[in-house]
């Protein structure tokens, strides 16, 4: 890659990370795909982004289409593209957002995989509450399913953002937008078991604002740990589904709209910026709307 094109990815991944507040997977996924398309402006002598146009940039999407790669990863290199193109149109490099232009690959949602509120009970029901580490695990996955974390709110949780009197906690998701979400009764008597009996053990003598400690130097859990945590306990439980932190989150949203939640409100607690992406949740709660409609349409 040109040392000018190296420049300009290297502003654009600040862009992203400080103005945009991107989380940190999302920015190497974005240095990912653009620098493929500023290799291959490299390999075809372009000199300048100035003189990449629409025929360049569709040309590139075929040559990467070539390379076998699925709808979702050609999907995600073209949205990548758009943004890059936004931040050089803001910064004056280019004229226009020509990658706007592209079309992009159509891809069917995969419907995400919800536990039964059984498979909840039993999956948390296999921590062994005995230990410092099994009341931990317990009060994690308590959590996720409570309030519908993302495992990446879960882990660097501190006791600053935790109100246990009141069941509520204060997070800061995708873009630092600011949510306040609830958590119910067992987790907030799983949250006090390991606060009184699990943590001190765990953390020892040292100091820490974290509340799910991985060591006793007081350092949070990685996601990558939560993830391990979560899979092995389902196979404890015997859960054949392909469980995973986010499962939590699609349990938690699906069963509150099972049980008569507002899209709206459910989107709140989720911390969606668009209500469409909430929207992939309905598809299990026809039952509930039938039932909903039924009672409340005026003409039987």
């Amino acid at each position: 890659m040109k040392p000018e094109f190296e420049e300009i990815l290297e502003s654009f991944l600040q862009f992203l990370f400080w103005e945009k507040r991107v989380s940190d997977h999302t920015v190497t996924a974005y240095q990912q795909d653009v620098a493929f398309f500023l290799e291959f402006l490299s390999k075809k002598g372009y000199r300048s982004l100035q003189e990449v146009n629409l025929e360049i940039l569709e040309q590139f999407v075929v040559e990467e289409s070539k390379k076998g790669l699925e709808r979702s990863s050609l999907a995600r290199r073209i949205s990548s593209l758009r943004t890059f193109f936004f931040f050089l149109v803001r910064e004056r490099m280019v004229g226009e957002n020509l990658a706007k232009l592209l079309d992009a690959p159509r891809i069917q949602r995969r419907l995400p995989e919800v536990l039964t509120l059984e498979e909840v009970e039993n999956l948390i029901a296999t921590c062994d509450s005995t230990s410092p580490r099994g009341l931990r695990d317990r009060a994690m996955l308590e959590l996720l399913y409570s309030s519908g974390l993302r495992v990446s709110e879960l882990v660097l949780l501190e006791f600053s953002h935790l109100d246990l009197e009141n069941g509520m906690i204060r997070l800061w998701g995708k873009g630092f937008k600011e949510r306040v979400v609830p958590f119910g009764e067992e987790a907030r008597d799983a949250l006090i078991a390991y606060l009184e009996r699990g943590r001190p053990a765990l953390i020892k003598d040292s100091r820490s604002n974290y509340i799910f400690v991985g060591d006793s130097l007081g350092r949070p859990l990685t996601r990558q740990n939560v993830w391990t945590l979560v899979k092995g306990y389902a196979r404890k439980a015997g859960i054949e589904k392909n469980i995973t932190p986010h499962t939590f989150r699609h349990t938690f949203a699906t069963h509150l709209l099972e049980n008569g939640a507002d899209l709206r409100i459910v989107q709140e607690f989720l911390g969606h910026s668009d209500i469409a992406t909430t929207q992939i949740y309905t598809h299990v709660n026809r039952k509930v709307l039938r039932e909903v409609y039924d009672r409340a349409f005026p003409r039987k």
